[in-house]
Order: structure tokens, then sequence, then C-alpha cells
């Protein structure tokens, strides 16, 4: 992809503001802040490809200068594209050629950076020159602020883009063409948007998940602001005669209280013997977790200010390169519907393609198995995988010691728990705190040897899987002195320093790696700073890493592949087809219904085909999925 900088055209918008109206107010999100009634562009700071940045005042002025562009010929940058590209699109109607991002840019080159502001970058880089402090107008609107502080702050907002721009020129330079396509891509989903929600199903599922968490607070025993409160709702068990659990948290090495879902201690107390701890506890996860309705509500509430609801997924929001969910309504784990929770579908079941469309869902099925097969060399699982054999069945059958084909539901899915949970060096105590907090689907209840016996007999049968998290340990000692070279097959993977270079030219990143020993010089580990905390990895953990790595890597190159193919259809006035989101392994689409079959096989077939990297990689029958007017499975 050639990228002419004359082409490029940077921006930043500063806008009005306020005490309870801002982005960091708790009731707003970007969407809903843009297009709120109090919306106002102060100033917008424009630079056309090298040329000096000029700043233009109030919207009329800013209108005028940027529909005088040819945008068909120009690409668009700005340090936070969802914000001033949003702005740019939802309030003047510009339509980039393409969309540039630092802070997306940043995530991928610099994942571990604590804050990606563009002070930090600047600094970073060796850039000198940003203006530090920006001018104070809170509460004022453009027509109130005096023309001192005016100045001040468009000096300020052109002080900005061309930092913005020198940032870009120095990453542009280093960064992979196609991963410059997908953050281009992502922008596209937030700024263009094209689900629609329907707003009836929305506010049922909403009035469901309210009433729902009401439910549990009024058998509770006390109050919802005691149940929210850590230190209150400890007093409060201790009246119960019960002391609260506590566990050493893996951000700070510091002891906490162990009073949230993912805490294995606190859950156990709904088998308490005495029904008020079974309802305070209860009461507590209900107050605590209103992530269903807050997303909702913010669906809503985007529904009605946007006439639509942008999607906004954070480029490289995870070390491994997945993207991660944002705008305070995460689009990346909306649940399914199940039998014992049917009403947990319903939000995701309210999200709609616009009429005479369908929404399109593929999914590369078992992907992360897959690959932890391939890049640790597991003969017989991959030919399974090639053979179309159901491996979770494969691994029931020899966990219960019965038949493939005499393998019940329940037993399949320990079985599938063991192939995507035991892969990375889970224990014992782990895989049983997994299944019974139902983190990979509904709770069950395993004891601690009969997970001993999985655990031990997953490790025999998968040997190769085992070995190659001693090669990532060897390789992760080697990084700590200084080493570089290749592993994996055909050396795919390379590292030099503390970064492991992936095929798609991004890397894995460990700063400050190093070894951890005993009082009597035993290596006992590694560690590694991340945003300034200390992370422990080891060579299963490392395994983790890359096999969601490569695994991302794959479902990358499916999504250019699916674009650029996209690209090419004849479309009808009013018809529109674009990828919209992506949830882990599953591309979604929106697409003309009279279309939908074509695209769907075509899609499949992009999605069966092993990347070049790994021409061995047993995908051609990993894909799956349909297409519906909603979001459904």
């Amino acid at each position: 992809m050639k990228i002419d900088l004359n082409e490029v055209v940077t921006i930043d918008f500063e806008t009005y503001y306020d005490s309870k109206y801002s982005l960091r107010a708790k009731q707003y999100n970007t969407s809903s802040y843009i297009m709120d009634e109090k919306f106002q562009m102060h100033c917008c700071a424009i630079k056309i490809g090298k040329k000096k940045s000029k700043c233009y005042w109030g919207r009329e002025a800013i209108e005028k200068a940027l529909k005088a562009i040819d945008w068909s010929h120009h690409d668009l940058l700005a340090h936070n594209m969802f914000f001033d590209g949003a702005i740019a699109k939802w309030h003047l109607g510009i339509t980039p050629r393409r969309r540039f991002c630092t802070v997306q840019m940043t995530r991928g080159l610099h994942s571990d950076m604590s804050k990606a502001s563009l002070q930090n970058i600047c600094d970073f880089y060796g850039i000198a020159g940003k203006i530090e402090g920006l001018e104070d107008v809170k509460g004022l609107r453009s027509e109130s602020i005096p023309k001192e502080k005016r100045d001040k702050l468009m000096a300020y907002c052109n002080n900005d883009n061309e930092k913005c721009f020198e940032v870009f020129c120095k990453q542009i330079a280093v960064y992979p063409e196609e991963e410059v396509k997908l953050i281009d891509l992502t922008l596209s989903m937030f700024c263009d948007p094209v689900f629609v929600l329907d707003v009836q199903r929305a506010e049922k599922s909403l009035n469901f998940e309210m009433n729902e968490r009401l439910k549990f607070v009024a058998i509770s025993g006390t109050d919802e602001k005691t149940l929210k409160s850590t230190d209150k709702f400890v007093e409060f068990l201790a009246k119960l005669g019960v002391k609260a659990p506590k566990k050493v948290s893996k951000y700070n090495g510091q002891v906490t209280y162990a009073l949230s879902e993912t805490d294995p201690e606190f859950v156990a107390l709904q088998d308490h013997d005495d029904i008020r701890v079974i309802r305070a506890v209860q009461g507590r996860l209900a107050a605590k977790s209103t992530m269903m309705e807050t997303r909702a509500w913010r669906m809503l509430q985007a529904q009605e200010t946007c006439g639509s609801l942008p999607v906004l997924l954070n480029y490289y929001g995870a070390k491994t390169g997945r993207w991660s969910g944002g705008n305070k309504m995460n689009f990346q784990n909306l649940p399914i519907s199940t039998k014992d929770y049917p009403m947990a579908g319903e939000l995701r079941k309210s999200i709609l393609a616009p009429p005479g469309h369908v929404i399109m869902a593929p999914d590369s099925a078992q992907i992360e198995a897959r690959v932890v097969a391939w890049v640790s060399g597991h003969a017989e699982l991959l030919v399974r995988f090639r053979n179309k054999e159901d491996v979770y069945k494969w691994m029931a059958s020899m966990i219960y010691g019965v038949p493939v084909e005499e393998i019940d539901d329940e037993q399949r899915f320990i079985g599938k728990i063991a192939v995507l949970g035991l892969g990375y060096g889970m224990g014992p105590k782990r895989f049983q705190t997994t299944l019974a907090l139902g983190t990979m689907g509904p709770p069950m209840q395993l004891t601690l040897q009969e997970c001993n016996k999985i655990v031990k007999l997953y490790r025999k049968i998968n040997a190769p899987i085992v070995g190659f998290w001693g090669d990532c340990e060897t390789v992760l000692d080697d990084m700590c002195r200084g080493g570089a070279g290749s592993f994996g097959p055909d050396g795919i993977l390379e590292y030099e320093g503390t970064s492991i270079w992936l095929p798609n030219g991004m890397g894995l990143h460990y700063p400050g790696l190093r070894a951890i020993y005993d009082m009597d010089g035993r290596r006992t580990g590694f560690k590694y700073k991340s945003n300034g905390i200390d992370k422990h990895i080891y060579g299963g953990l490392l395994c983790e890493n890359i096999v969601q790595a490569l695994a991302g890597v794959v479902i990358r190159q499916e999504m250019l592949e699916v674009k650029e193919y996209y690209d090419t259809l004849k479309l009808r006035k009013n018809e529109v087809v674009k990828i919209a989101t992506m949830t882990h392994d599953e591309i979604v689409s929106v697409v003309p219904e009279r279309l939908a079959a074509k695209v769907l096989e075509k899609n499949l077939q992009i999605m069966r085909k092993p990347p070049k990297w790994a021409p061995n990689l047993p995908i051609w029958a990993a894909a799956e999925g349909g297409y519906a007017v909603n979001y459904s499975v």
C-alpha cells in the first residue's frame, strides 16, 4: 500500500466541555459525547500533506476548509481517530480514502506503553516542542471564549497536529502494510457504522437484567450501597459470622479481598450452610454485575443519538494482537442464549442489519486448538483435525475410557475444556476452578482428584504440546541472556532482545524480561514489565501468547482477503457490504440479502484456506457460519 505523505490530511479538534459534559463523565462515551446536543466544535487544526498546520475557528470555517479537499484522493490522520474522525464524518460528512490513527499504531508497536497520550509518544520518539498545557476553556461556549484564550487554544491545536504528523512519519516507516489496512478497517467500523438496534428488544433485555439484579438485592438482607462497597460488605459478612476471603493481586502483589465473580473462594460461599450468607453473596454479585444493563443502555443511547450502533474496537487491545471492546459497550463478549439463561442472547439479537441486508458471521472453529497442534508438531492431533474428527469427543473418550460414539454431551464438554484449557500448562486446581466458575461454558463440579487425573492424562497423550512449553522456556532463558534465534515450524517465530516476531511483522514484547531465582540460586520463572507492573511469564504462558497471536494473524489475513473480495462486488443503490465488527475468531459482516448465499460461500472458502506461512495448518474444515437479519448465533 503506497502512502503519499502529501495526500495525508492531519486534523485535531478542540471541543466544548464542562464539569458534567465530558468524555470523563460516567454517563458519556465517545459516541454519546459527540452526538450530544451540547456538542460544539471550537476549532480544528488542518495540515494538508507536509504544509504547515492551519487552525480554523467555528463550525462554518471548519466545514468549508474540510469540504474543499478532494477526499477521494486524500487520507485522514488523527491522534485519536475515534474522536476526530467521528466528528468529521458524523457532523461534517467527511469520508476519506483511508484513515490512520497514531494511538492505534502505538498500540501495535508498543503494546506495553502505559498510556498512548501524544505527550508520552513524543517523549518515546524524542520529538521535542509539544506544548504541555491545554488552555482552560471548561464551560465556555465558542462565542464566549476571550480572544487571548482563543489564540492560545488554536496554537495548542496546531502544535498537537504537527506533532501527530511527526509521530506518524516515524511509525508508518516501520509499520507492516497489512496492519495499516487493518487499522483503517477497524476505524471504519466506528466512523461508518451500519448496525441498527431493535429498540423494543433492547429495552426488554435492559428491563430483564435490571429486574434480575433488583430481585437478588432485595433478598440480600442489606442495601445496594453496602453490597457495592468492599469495606461495608466485609463488615456485613462479619456480622453473619463469615470472614471475607482474601487473595494476592496479580497486578501489584498486594493482599486484597476476594469478592468478585472470578474469585472461587467467594463464589464457593454460595454453598454455605447459612441461607443468609448465600443471599448476601448473590446480592453482592448482582449489585456488582451491571455490565449487561449498562451495555443495553449504551446501545439504546447510541441508537437515539447516532441513529446506528458505532462499533469501537481497540486494535491491538491485547498483548497478543487481539482486538478488545471499547466505548463502554463491549461488542467482544455479547452473550448467547442458553438453556438455563434464555434471555442472555436478547441484546445480541437486538442488533440488526439495515433493511434489505443480513448479518453474516462465519467463525474459524477451534482455531487455537489447531494452531497449538501445528506449532508444537503434534502429528496425531493434526491428523485428527485433517480427518475432520471431533477432537473434543476424542479427548473425552480418552478421559472416560469409552468409545467416541458413546460420549454424551456432558463428557464432550469436559473433553472440550481439556483441549482448550490444558494446552498452556494449567494445573489441576486451576482446571477445577475454571470448570466451577463456568468461564468457558456451563459450571461443572469435579473433584480435585478427578481434575488431577485429567491433567496427567492430557499431558501424557499430548506430549508434543508439553514439549513446546519446554521450547518456550528455553527461548525465554535465551532472551534473558541477550540471545537471538528462531523456533517453531520451519523457524517461523524469530526472537531478539525481549521481542518475538510473528509472520505478519508484528511482535510479542516482554520489556524488562529477567529470570527469577530462589534463595538457593534455582530459577523459579521469569518476569517482565507491563504498564509498569511486574508480570510472570513461563513456558506454558508464552505458548498461550504465541498460539493466540498466531491464530490472530490467521484471522487478520482472512479479514483483509474478505475486504478485498467485498471491494469487487457490484452493489445497487443504498446497498452496502462491509466488515462491521469481529469477535475473537468470527468475522461479522453486513451484506445485501440478495447476495448472502454467494458471499457466505466465498467467506468460508477464504477462511478455510491455510496461510502461506503455514500451509500445513489444518483449517480447511474449520470455518462454519450463516446469516440472519439480526446478530443471532
